[in-house]
């Protein structure tokens, strides 16, 4: 892994992508790319056509928040009834993709391909639900569906390293309300897999280190999970991201079929199917291998403040320089930690406050947005359409809050000031689903989660579809398909 000399900024708090990032060099810019669907196999059946998208709902299959739907919707392929000699078939003949309504930008697109290979099949093309992993809450008094915090990585240290969450946890002098109890009951909610550190927009190269990114939160013993996360970014070295790639997709063969049909990133249907133990251990296998302080590039922390009498999050990261972990800096300042206040609804306070990319700081206040008039208000959502936009920005161009309010602002103000998200230009554009209808994060402006759970309700940010997105349109790219 290449690192830049200079600091880079912006601590990603658990889950999104909003993170400060050793600068491993590639070039901006680049576009997503379109992935068809595959031929029907023998025996597949056809893709169905794909649902009309409303004024920012999702694809058909159930409606969405405004601004979390896409241009029209995915079609995807049916699963291949098994051919002869036992092989599943390949999937279904690709859909067409359903027209934008309310003045959407573009057709829908293209659907992916059909369902889990079955025996003696080659593993299926990759999912959302296969590069991102939300992995369901544990039921009460049961143990951790995956991993524990304090559990060991291969390389024989615990995978939330006790001293860097202690340095993490500290603002101000003394650790937040609970945190000094919550390491204990840290578990492994979410696993993502990316191509690269993402410290640029754009594609990664193949040169670059690939990442595995773990979310981690407190969970009680009834199961429920505190507005409190970390996010461990993982070093996976280049020469061993093919292998990589491969078991992903050895585990997508573990998937539940109707997951590839329906496309919407959501809490794993694989870790709760038929497969769940063989999924499981497969999945604990990757993180053992990937995980521990060895691998360990970077540690942040995104955690409501219980001292406060308003809802207040801190936003805070520690990352690796040479052999010690320093503090980040938040994008477009010198401050090395995020205090983010809820102030309307919805509507937030953020100190230090940056105005990057211009018109952040205009669409975060609700008092400015409802001042304005209409072609600031549009020129301000288009604002949050390029903060989700991994092509045009990074964690290194937008404050961390950038990236775990936009989801829930996009819908709100959309909506009061009748325009359509659809229809904005800059935001991303992909052949996946890009629905965040699998969480709650659109109607849900008491947590800064961006990926993760808010009590028992899982939260999933536009931002991470998008850039889960992209790493199936790259991986598509650069890996051949089995």
């Amino acid at each position: 892994m290449r690192i830049h000399p200079a600091l880079v900024a912006a601590t990603l708090a658990v889950v999104l992508g909003c993170s400060s990032r050793s600068n491993v060099g590639h070039p901006a810019g680049g576009s997503g790319g379109q992935v068809s669907g595959g031929g029907s196999g023998t025996g597949g059946t056809g893709g169905g056509t794909g649902g009309n998208s409303a004024s920012g709902g999702s694809p058909a299959g159930g409606a969405a928040a405004v601004g979390s739907g896409g241009a029209g919707g995915a079609a995807t392929g049916g699963a291949g009834s098994p051919a002869s000699g036992g092989a599943t078939a390949s999937g279904g003949s690709m859909g067409s993709g359903g027209a934008a309504a309310s003045g959407g930008a573009a057709a829908g697109a293209t659907g992916a391909g059909g369902g889990a290979a079955g025996a003696g099949g080659s593993p299926p093309a990759l999912g959302l639900n296969d590069v991102t992993i939300l992995a369901p809450l544990p039921q009460p008094g049961a143990p951790p569906v995956l991993l524990s915090g304090t559990d060991l990585a291969e390389d024989g240290s615990p995978f939330v390293p006790r001293d860097l969450y202690d340095g993490v946890t500290n603002v101000s002098g003394m650790p937040l309300p609970t945190l000094d109890t919550g390491y204990a009951r840290l578990q492994l909610v979410a696993v993502r897999f990316d191509l690269c550190d993402r410290h640029l927009p754009g594609p990664c190269v193949a040169s670059d280190d690939a990442v595995l990114r773990l979310v981690f939160q407190p969970i009680s013993a009834q199961g429920i999970a505190a507005d409190i996360g970390f996010h461990l970014f993982q070093v996976i070295p280049g020469d061993q991201v093919a292998a990589t790639v491969g078991l992903l997709r050895e585990l997508a063969s573990l998937n539940v079929p109707d997951v590839a049909v329906t496309g919407v990133l959501g809490v794993s249907a694989a870790l709760a199917g038929p497969n769940r133990d063989s999924y499981a251990a497969k999945l604990r296998e990757l993180v053992r291998r990937h995980g521990g302080q060895g691998s360990l590039i970077r540690l942040t922390m995104n955690a409501q403040n219980l001292n406060a009498s308003a809802l207040v999050w801190v936003l805070r990261g520690l990352e690796k320089k040479g052999d010690v972990f320093v503090d980040v800096a938040i994008a477009g300042t010198t401050d090395l930690f995020e205090t983010v206040t809820m102030t309307g609804s919805p509507g937030f306070d953020v100190r230090p406050s940056a105005d990057t990319p211009v018109g952040l700081a205009g669409v975060i206040s609700q008092l400015k947005f409802d001042a304005a008039d209409g072609p600031t208000k549009r020129g301000y959502l288009a604002t949050l359409a390029a903060v989700d936009n991994p092509l045009t920005n990074s964690a290194d161009t937008v404050p961390c809050v950038g990236c775990h309010v936009a989801t829930v602002l996009m819908n709100a103000r959309a909506s009061s000031a009748s325009i359509d998200p659809l229809a904005l230009p800059g935001r991303y554009l992909s052949a996946f689903d890009p629905s965040v209808a699998g969480g709650n994060s659109a109607t849900t402006p008491t947590t800064l989660r961006a990926l993760g759970y808010l009590g028992t309700k899982p939260m999933i940010s536009q931002r991470v579809v998008n850039e889960t997105a992209q790493v199936l349109t790259e991986i598509g790219q650069r890996f051949s398909s089995p």
